[in-house]
């Protein structure tokens, strides 16, 4: 027998899991009343069975039930074969708001909301803390232990790998646990008649080739979306990269920015401190003429070069005429030369 026919014949398959809560009311009544112990459930009707794509493109390839009581109350249930992970619980819960939410229109009130209570059957397991068969969550306060008054969502795991802890407590629930993880029913005690039904639908299914190629089709149909998504992942990984590449760039031309606007700060103050000494120098060199010729250069000084009023400072005290200087200044190269007595 080869490999995927021996998967399919599992009571893991999770298409056959699928196909016997859509056709078994008391099998999915039963899984409903595991929820809630203050009722019995009188009966379940099917509000949305997800059924798996027929190709790749389309996304949903999960099994999920969504089943609704005789009070309206809403169950999801769902048979994980894979385990459990951060992304399928946090799914869970939001799933659980989102049915929450779709139940009151808006100006309805908000109490006319049923509960919604979903169920993760689960081959692996996470919660080792603690490694228990059954764990029931709601939301409650923990140092005082007290539930949130009127709680609309509930969540549910069975974690079959430890269904020996309820090995002397063979509910029918619990015999139907027993029968998939041990792919064989509790014979210990007499076996509930709906766990004889679900054995019959399992031999029944199992026998069926339309069942066994539409088993293959969604084997095919993971195989893609599987590369398909790590087509994505690894497209939206060199996104990722790319940005940073982009963002380590921007940083590095906003640090040469950053410096070169430093430097031009500094280069201006510079200049600034130049034009400063220049300025006192003209004054002081303007100053001097008046006071040792009685002359004011102001006009001319104010177009001399900044070399021009290094050379004049250099050179002031070489000139014993006005007309020695006046002289020097009609000259082509104006002050670009010593002065010789």
């Amino acid at each position: 027998m080869n490999k995927n026919r021996e998967n399919f014949k599992k009571y893991s398959n999770d298409l056959y899991f699928h196909h016997l809560l859509v056709e078994n009311e008391r099998i999915r009544t039963l899984i409903c009343q595991e929820l809630i112990l203050d009722r019995e459930i009188v009966s379940t009707k099917l509000k949305n069975a997800q059924q798996y794509g027929k190709n790749f493109y389309e996304k949903k390839l999960i099994l999920d039930i969504l089943a609704i009581d005789d009070v309206g109350d809403l169950y999801n249930i769902e048979l994980q074969t894979y385990g459990l992970n951060e992304e399928i619980l946090v799914r869970f819960e939001l799933y659980n708001a989102e049915l929450l939410r779709q139940q009151v229109k808006q100006g309805e009130d908000y109490t006319s909301a049923h509960v919604v209570r979903s169920l993760i059957i689960s081959y692996g397991h996470i919660l080792d803390n603690p490694p228990l068969y059954k764990c029931h969550f709601r939301m409650v306060d923990d140092e005082h232990h007290i539930v949130y008054p009127f709680n609309r969502m509930e969540i549910t795991i069975i974690q079959l790998e430890y269904i020996n802890q309820v090995i002397n407590e063979m509910t029918s629930f619990n015999q139907l646990m027993y029968l998939f993880k041990n792919e064989k029913p509790y014979d210990k005690i007499e076996i509930d008649y709906r766990i004889k039904e679900a054995i019959q639908m399992y031999d029944k299914y199992i026998s069926s080739e339309e069942s066994y190629l539409e088993y293959l089709d969604r084997l095919d149909n993971e195989i893609l979306l599987r590369s398909r998504d790590r087509k994505i992942k690894e497209a939206n990984q060199k996104v990722v990269e790319e940005k940073q590449k982009a963002e380590e760039a921007n940083q590095k031309a906003e640090k040469e920015k950053k410096k070169a606007e430093e430097a031009n700060q500094r280069a201006e103050k510079a200049n600034n401190e130049i034009d400063s000494i220049l300025d006192e120098t003209k004054e002081s060199i303007i100053k001097y003429i008046k006071m040792q010729f009685h002359e004011d250069i102001s006009d001319f000084i104010s177009t001399f070069s900044k070399q021009q009023i290094r050379n004049l400072q250099k050179h002031l005290y070489d000139f014993e005429e006005f007309e020695e200087l006046k002289n020097y200044f009609q000259k082509p190269k104006g002050l670009s030369r010593k002065v010789c007595k």
